[in-house]
């Protein structure tokens, strides 16, 4: 019997079992993956995410292994300025988005853990069941790779922190939707071009295309283009050319850059852009956090944010309920009910920009201009967002404070 269960040692499980584990918690993370390698995942860390690095004491580690610093935000469209979003703005010490390889992140949070007895990290185990008593559940079944028979583990509180492709979320017996975008992306990665602009993200439109260019740690560019929702096995059986032909016709002189080193379909991954919402989080003895329980799209890079903010708010919360009754369902309504209004903002965010980017007819096009154009003068909004993001963050680390008072 443990206290904790995480299933998932991405960067949500591993953030929240390093405070748990600093609270005096009994942790055990059953992680399915037996090494860090990881492609196209969440890479790009906000500011205010940054910050939290601080907080966990692995910022140092971080910025001594090296990470490519992002400024600024360009959206275009035909060569055209419509948008420039500024981080040097933002409510923070660290005013850039970080972009980390994901290994490097997990590594560093390994590290930590490993400095306390009171968590184990168990890896090659794939989560095949829950362990119910009545409608409780009271841990999980797990296999290891090189065994036959699976292993139980009883814990006083399964955490769900396994992704966007969640198996607790599909074990949980709780209801939840999948809402697929009118988008897939295709991501690859090419190096930086000479005249790249410097620390700075794009996103450059032509009708209803658009191409993602996000600096990537050391000198890449991680890029993506949309293709119609289950659109690319099409486009794969009309050959590399046809890819080529869609991102210059985007941008031809970047379309040329591609070609040089995009060199066969396995450059290239499809991303099922999808989002799940889920009516509750959790039930007695689970709880979903990050992609688990709402999984975002990856546009403006807020999926890997939002889950380490949820462990951020989660462990002084949960670090609390060990020391009096035990986490149970009322836990799982507190947390949904801090979290929820901010994961709503990014989701609806996300919404009203897919439906922006995916403007088809010239008219819906006109009003795309117009509501970029009329948000990059009005600098305002932009330090709204920014303030109610810094203001959450102050708030999430009062609370964990709070609870690590004695």
């Amino acid at each position: 019997m443990t206290d904790i269960c995480i299933v998932g040692a991405g960067p949500a499980g591993l953030v929240l079992a390093l405070q748990l584990a600093r609270a005096g918690a009994d942790i055990v993370v059953v992680e399915s993956s037996l090494t860090y390698k990881r492609s196209f995942r969440g890479e790009s860390m906000q500011p205010d995410t940054v910050s939290i690095f601080k907080e966990l004491g692995i910022l140092d580690d971080l910025l001594a292994h090296g990470c490519l610093e992002t400024h600024q935000m360009m959206l275009t469209e035909r060569g055209k300025s419509l948008l420039t979003i500024n981080y040097t703005g933002v409510p923070y010490r660290h005013k850039f988005v970080m972009d980390i390889p994901q290994p490097v992140l997990l590594e560093a949070l390994k590290k930590r853990l490993e400095t306390y007895p009171n968590c184990k990290m168990i890896r090659g185990a794939t989560c095949e069941g829950l362990l119910w008593a009545d409608n409780s559940v009271s841990g999980i079944s797990y296999r290891l790779h090189d065994e036959k028979q699976p292993v139980n583990l009883l814990a006083r509180l399964v955490i769900g922190a396994d992704g966007r492709y969640s198996k607790v979320r599909d074990f949980s017996k709780l209801e939840w939707k999948k809402h697929a975008a009118a988008r897939d992306v295709l991501w690859f990665k090419v190096p930086l071009p000479a005249n790249a602009p410097d620390n700075t993200a794009r996103i450059m439109i032509d009708g209803a295309n658009h191409l993602i260019l996000l600096p990537t740690f050391p000198d890449y560019y991680r890029a993506g283009i949309n293709v119609p929702k289950g659109g690319f096995l099409a486009l794969r059986r009309q050959g590399l050319e046809s890819f080529y032909q869609l991102v210059e016709g985007i941008d031809a002189e970047f379309g040329q850059h591609v070609r040089e080193h995009v060199k066969s379909w396995t450059d290239v991954h499809l991303l099922d852009i999808f989002t799940t919402t889920m009516p509750q989080w959790g039930r007695e003895g689970l709880l979903l956090i990050g992609d688990a329980a709402h999984t975002v799209t990856p546009l403006l890079g807020q999926g890997v944010n939002l889950a380490i903010q949820d462990a951020m708010t989660l462990a002084p919360m949960l670090s609390r309920a060990l020391e009096e009754n035990g986490p149970d369902i009322r836990l799982c309504q507190a947390f949904q009910a801090k979290r929820q209004a901010e994961v709503d903002f990014v989701v609806n965010l996300q919404f009203r920009q897919e439906k922006l980017l995916g403007a088809h007819t010239p008219m819906q096009q006109i009003l795309r201009r117009f509501n970029y154009s009329l948000l990059n003068q009005f600098t305002f909004i932009q330090r709204k967002i920014n303030n109610r993001i810094a203001y959450r963050r102050q708030r999430q680390l009062q609370l964990f404070q709070e609870g690590s008072q004695p």
